[in-house]
């Protein structure tokens, strides 16, 4: 074709309309071939032209030439394109042009498209996870490959308008592109580990209950709530059915209500799975003492939920630093990214990296000895190497005011030496506040707080 000239053409203007098209920033999620298709639909609706191109560069390279035919009928020209790019540390860009024999016309250039993986971040306060103190050090993390969609507003028209590609920040709250400081370092984790970008899309609110957290059945995309901000703002940037893994710390606002978390987490749970189909893993953060002060029956619920539901796993947040009775400093959430980002890699991407780095689990608590003054913690992982602090005694409770004098760590098993004999029909380890003595393991993980059965 002979370009006699080359027009500028806006594609606002009536002469061409998309159906689909990427845009400025965007990230595609790869399928299982580390690929993605990035499609480009619409019609010709002004005469003449014969032909319409699409240029794709690869960090400014020529990658790859598209020429389709076009076929008026009606008065339009439909079109279908459709590109492939690989999930990888590189930067796409299309160019699109109509042209005849006479001439182009550039009617669409879009930069920096990518492909990769999904998550998606919910929960309150520690969610959102905002950089409350002005430490001024989570964009540190920042990343090109790490982006999020949308805004976080809670205001429900901005929160449906705003429908631009951002690169992901870890200071700000609830605002355009605001994934929190831990969101934002388990990004830039996993993009440095795989080379693989990502997005994450934070949907958090602090101060909530998990009833606002739950869908509205009868309208699931309503923006008025949590959950249809976040499956709107998902289904707007193209990525609802491709969701690889959902992260939730959630509880503090429950405190007590122990029974009712038992009952609604499940809901949520099930809710995701139905509009999230691609999900392979779900994680939670066991919350901790601290502000609204969340029962040690509501953390048991939380501790025990991954019994019953298959893709939830459990963190703990016991002995991560920098912890003010209800927030973190940087170097707090930061542990939060070390330790979950450990579990998607291994569980997501196949790291070889899997020993301790679960959360310690009680499984068992019985009576060590006939004098009932000696009981046996065994907790789930074998091969963990147990740390028990001398300070930690004063973190456990028995019900009839026996109380816990030392403990002796062997293999997987902890003797606690008490200060009597009990009648207490369960153990609970409730954990503290602030930093000081814990249960861990070699990597400092702290064990997930419990309030199980002592049995004979």
């Amino acid at each position: 074709m002979l370009i006699a000239s080359i027009l500028l053409l806006s594609a606002q203007t009536h002469a061409v309309v998309f159906d689909e098209h990427p845009v400025e920033g965007q990230l595609y999620p790869r399928d299982t071939q580390s690929l993605a298709s990035v499609k480009i639909t619409g019609r010709v609706q002004e005469p003449g032209w014969q032909t319409l191109t699409v240029y794709t560069e690869r960090d400014g390279n020529p990658f790859a030439v598209e020429v389709q035919q076009l076929v008026y009928s009606g008065g339009h020209a439909n079109f279908n394109v459709s590109v492939s790019i690989r999930a990888e540390r590189h930067s796409y860009s299309f160019r699109l042009l109509l042209g005849n024999s006479v001439q182009s016309k550039l009617i669409e250039t879009v930069r920096d498209v990518v492909a990769g993986d999904v998550f998606l971040l919910e929960g309150q306060s520690n969610t959102v996870a905002w950089d409350a103190y002005g430490e001024g050090l989570a964009n540190r993390e920042q990343s090109r490959w790490v982006r999020s969609f949308g805004s976080a507003s809670a205001d429900p028209m901005e929160s449906f308008s705003d429908q631009n590609w951002y690169m992901a920040d870890g200071e700000a709250a609830l605002d355009k592109g605001t994934v929190g400081q831990w969101g934002l370092r388990m990004g830039r984790l996993l993009v440095d580990q795989t080379n693989i970008p990502v997005a994450i899309i934070n949907g958090a609110v602090g101060a909530t209950a998990i009833r606002y957290h739950l869908r509205h059945d009868h309208d699931p995309d309503d923006v008025r709530t949590m959950y249809g901000r976040l499956l709107t703002r998902a289904r707007h940037a193209g990525v609802a059915d491709s969701v690889r893994a959902i992260l939730w710390h959630q509880g503090e606002s429950d405190g007590s209500r122990a029974e009712n978390y038992a009952e609604k987490f499940p809901q949520l749970y099930h809710d995701w799975l139905e509009d999230y189909p691609s999900v392979e893993q779900i994680y939670m953060f066991q919350v901790r003492e601290g502000c609204a002060q969340p029962s040690i029956e509501l953390r048991e619920v939380q501790r025990r939920l991954k019994d019953f539901l298959p893709l939830l796993q459990v963190m703990s947040t016991t002995a991560v630093p920098s912890h003010d009775s209800c927030h973190f400093h940087y170097a707090g959430y930061a542990e939060f990214a070390n330790r979950i980002t450990r579990l998607v890699a291994r569980d997501l991407y196949g790291s070889g990296i899997t020993q301790n780095i679960d959360a310690p689990d009680i499984d068992s608590v019985t009576f060590a000895n006939a004098a009932h003054d000696e009981l046996l913690l065994t907790f789930r992982d074998l091969d963990d190497t147990l740390h028990f602090d001398p300070g930690v005694v004063s973190d456990f409770v028995l019900e009839d005011g026996v109380t816990v004098q030392s403990g002796t760590v062997s293999g997987n098993t902890i003797l606690l030496s008490l200060s009597g004999a009990t009648n207490s029909r369960t153990l609970s380890y409730i954990g503290h506040q602030l930093d000081g003595a814990w249960i861990t393991n070699a990597r400092g993980i702290g064990a997930l707080t419990f309030m199980v059965l002592i049995r004979p």
